[in-house]
């Protein structure tokens, strides 16, 4: 049986970054501000082993394993400088191991829960069904992949997180090749299918003005 998730205080992860510098813990406060996390951690069972694919400074990894330690994280982000800092803020977690690389480094472990947030549109598409494939053959039988991105619908709102992301990629805070490759819900969708997933599609209400959705696919 599935178990519940544990109460994770994700605002209460900003602590571990207080000694970290004024640029960082501008960074990790706008993530928590602007991304709704409380709604995708609700999807996250109390144990279980837990893999945050592009975990940038660990934020949500953080939040998850200070909750239970019955959960087994490991995040993984392309950028040195990150991992770096997750590594320093999370190390007095024993349920909790950070490393840098792409997927492939860990493809020989297995996970209950796979989480990619806000990473899709840095990749064009043929990348990112090779991602989600990879992901469904490192799931455990019952597991579950945790997909948040952004729709292009409404187009005002995708506008505003496409210049946004212009903004973030241009400056170097978020890796990628420049290009943006954002795609629908619905052809979100059809890709997760596409790489052996059943899907559900939940639009994320928030404050912030993004066109937030999650994919539940299993």
């Amino acid at each position: 049986m599935r178990s519940a998730p544990a109460q994770v205080d994700i605002d209460g992860t900003r602590k571990f970054y207080r000694h970290e510098s004024l640029g960082i813990r501008a960074f990790v406060a706008a993530r928590r501000l602007l991304a709704p996390l409380d709604a995708i951690v609700r999807q996250v069972p109390a144990q279980g082993a837990v893999l945050d694919l592009g975990c940038g400074h660990g934020v949500f990894c953080l939040a998850l394993a200070a909750a239970s330690p019955d959960r087994w994280i490991v995040g993984v982000d392309p950028s040195p400088q990150k991992i770096v800092v997750a590594k320093r803020v999370g190390a007095s977690f024993p349920n909790l191991r950070f490393q840098q690389g792409l997927i492939d480094s860990v493809a020989h472990e297995r996970f209950d829960v796979i989480i990619v947030l806000d990473v899709l549109y840095l990749m064009p598409p043929p990348k990112k069904l090779e991602l989600l494939q990879g992901c469904r053959r490192m799931l455990a039988a019952g597991g579950v992949l945790l997909l948040k991105t952004n729709d292009t619908h409404p187009a005002w709102k995708y506008h505003v997180a496409r210049a946004q992301e212009r903004l973030m990629t241009g400056m170097g805070l978020t890796m990628g090749s420049g290009k943006l490759h954002f795609m629908s819900s619905g052809e979100n969708a059809d890709l997760l299918r596409r790489a052996g997933f059943s899907v559900e599609t939940v639009h994320l209400r928030h404050w912030s003005p993004y066109p937030h959705v999650l994919f539940i696919a299993r």
